[in-house]
């Protein structure tokens, strides 16, 4: 199957892209905030948060996996032909970047909560069995790597909607709209 034979991304392609974008800056903005509000004891806002900041981010944990299945076995564009070689080597690896912390990002929270021995419940429909064994040390280092995992996904969202916006607004090609919702 050749997979550059389309000029823009299926509806698939972009609804995923934007749900899980949507939902992962959300989710860090979400992650800032609860951070730095006082412990309210459990049932405040602040625990309420964390509960929909896991919940979340298992879900984006799962669309992840969608996103990579969709992407493995579709079509999708080539990149633009008068793109140059260091801007298509630059998008890959961005993009590399992106799924990875995509992944690692929730997984990275899932092992966090388990090292403190919390529980992991999907907005209270199934709870998560733990993905590390019970290590209250270790959660202080699964906590660090999550935090600033979230930090250097935010330098890497910006990279690349920076890429985006220079391809849209001073290249003035397609890169952008191929990826827009309702563009054709």
């Amino acid at each position: 199957m050749n997979k550059h034979s389309l000029q823009q991304y299926s509806a698939t392609a972009k609804l995923l892209h934007w749900i899980i974008g949507v939902t992962i800056i959300t989710l860090i903005c979400v992650g800032i905030y609860m951070a730095n509000i006082d412990f309210d004891g459990n049932g405040g806002v602040r625990s309420q948060l964390y509960g929909l900041h896991k919940s979340t981010g298992i879900v984006v944990l799962g669309l992840m996996v969608c996103r990579v299945l969709w992407r493995t076995f579709t079509t999708y564009p080539a990149s633009n032909a008068a793109h140059k070689k260091w801007e298509i080597v630059l998008s890959k690896i961005v993009h590399g970047i992106l799924y990875i912390m995509a992944f690692s990002m929730p997984l990275s929270g899932w092992a966090m909560s388990s090292s403190y021995g919390s529980t992991v419940s999907v907005y209270g429909l199934f709870t998560l069995p733990p993905l590390v064994k019970e290590d209250p040390p270790m959660g202080e280092t699964w906590a660090l790597i999550h935090e600033f995992g979230g930090y250097a996904l935010i330098a890497v969202i910006v990279i690349h909607a920076a890429g985006a916006l220079k391809h849209h607004i001073i290249d003035r090609d397609d890169t952008l709209r191929r990826m827009l919702p309702f563009s054709r």
